[in-house]
């Protein structure tokens, strides 16, 4: 890229359609260095907007970080027609204004594979562009009216894609400061005021049926970081003095705010033209929000063993390595790895829960399995005796399975009529026994058992 670049003379370039997260991925997982804008642009992200033109070194900072999709994503543009796209499966399109040919060679050289094309599927004229409004004299007007009805409106400030800076105007004052604060051609939306009452709110995160985003503002005045609304996020509000509370719907089709514009450059002139196209990442969100926690859903297991889970291809394109099945959560009582969920096996589970920072869907397979501790509380009593094997000794004792998924404990006193330091003195991992069942706990799934009573039988 800096060889097709130089080749055209070119010392900067245009962002343009700039997004922080949300192009290939919202994902907490992925993302490095606040989105790989580290070490490029300041924390807070000054000089990372539509329109900036930046450093030919910086540019080649953002390709990089666009090639290891880790976050952002944006469209750079030259004098001329130069232009360098980044694509979803590791595809770069650069547009030449002089001679490619020197370029081409030296990227031959370094193993790249080149092909000439007729267009970048991520040419301009090729985007969903929605009517925009100018953030011109007549908006602030209306906003400051809306200010003066509500005593408060929440403005939302959409400087790049999927980046929010949040503002609550509640003076006429307030509006005209917030004019000076704005970031270049950011999109804005005006909300309802954001309310005192945590109760409400929890409640309709509960009763959704669409995706938001909750908005906190904390009693100082300054906003929590924006995130998915959902149960957890819900459950963990609390009604704090001062704080307010805003639910802002994420779906186009959605969002119907009091009032929206763009803002001009400071000429007054419109130039920003935000791309509405739906990325893999907003319909990987939407997905994601279709899914219910109890629902029954089918996959392919993708992967060994990630530390303690493997991954599951769910039913859906959109599903890729989505699931996430831990071990305790395959089959009831002991069993293998490749009996219960190898690569390439087809399974059932149940939703346990959806995480959107993680883009993870947790699954349970055993909870469509009938629970082996229930059908031995069925047919079994306290006092029965029955055959078993030792499958584990541990200080407290020595655990014997007694059905198939089903152990139980038998206390270090329950081992022998006389005193004992550890079990080992008494039996062995393997060991064929008869138990008597002292208790049967279904509530911690806990199953007390008697050797010693057994012998004396």
């Amino acid at each position: 890229m800096a060889g097709f670049a130089l080749d055209a003379e070119l010392t900067h370039l245009t962002v343009d359609n700039p997004m922080r997260q949300g192009f290939f991925s919202f994902s907490s997982l992925h993302g490095r260095g606040n989105h790989g804008l580290s070490g490029l642009f300041p924390y807070d992200l000054t000089g990372y907007h539509d329109g900036a033109l930046v450093p030919l070194g910086t540019a080649l900072g953002l390709v990089r970080a666009m090639v290891l999709r880790e976050g952002t994503w944006c469209r750079l543009l030259g004098d001329g027609g130069f232009f360098v796209h980044v694509g979803t499966e590791h595809d770069v399109y650069v547009g030449a204004t002089a001679d490619p040919g020197q370029a081409v060679s030296r990227a031959r050289a370094l193993g790249l594979h080149v092909d000439e094309v007729a267009r970048s599927p991520y040419d301009p004229s090729l985007d969903q562009v929605d009517e925009q409004r100018p953030a011109d004299a007549e908006f602030w007007a209306e906003v400051t009216r809306l200010v003066d009805a509500h005593g408060g409106v929440l403005v939302e400030e959409q400087y790049i894609r999927n980046a929010y800076t949040w503002h609550r105007p509640t003076t006429p004052q307030d509006v005209d400061a917030l004019r000076g604060r704005l970031r270049p051609r950011a999109r804005l939306a005006v909300w309802p005021d954001p309310t005192e009452d945590a109760d409400a709110v929890r409640d309709a995160i509960v009763r959704q049926n669409r995706l938001q985003l909750l908005v906190e503002q904390y009693a100082v005045g300054r906003f929590h970081h924006e995130r998915i609304a959902d149960l957890p996020t819900g459950a963990a509000l609390k009604a704090e003095p001062g704080h307010r509370y805003a639910l802002v719907p994420l779906e186009p089709a959605d969002r119907d705010p009091l009032a929206a514009a763009v803002l001009p450059d400071a000429d007054g002139v419109l130039r920003a033209r935000w791309r509405a196209d739906r990325t893999r990442a907003d319909e990987l969100r939407t997905y994601l929000a279709s899914l219910r926690v109890g629902d029954t859903v089918t996959g392919v297991v993708s992967t060994g063993l990630h530390d303690i889970a493997v991954y599951v291809d769910l039913d859906d394109g959109l599903g890729r390595g989505v699931g996430w099945l831990r071990v305790p959560e395959m089959a009831w009582g002991q069993f293998n790895l490749a009996d219960v969920a190898p690569v390439g096996r087809e399974i059932r589970a149940r939703i346990q829960s959806v995480d959107y920072s993680f883009e993870q869907v947790s699954l349970s397979v055993k909870a469509l399995l009938p629970d082996p501790y229930h059908g031995f509380a069925d047919t079994h009593q306290v006092g029965d005796t029955l055959p078993g094997y030792v499958t584990k000794l541990v200080p407290f004792g020595a655990f014997v399975r007694v059905a198939p998924g089903v152990e139980g404990l038998v206390p270090l006193a329950e081992l022998a009529d006389h005193e004992i330091a550890e079990p080992a003195e008494v039996v062995s991992v393997g060991d064929g026994v008869r138990v008597v069942v002292l208790d049967i706990g279904l509530d911690r799934r806990r199953i007390t058992l008697s050797l010693r009573r057994a012998t004396d039988d």
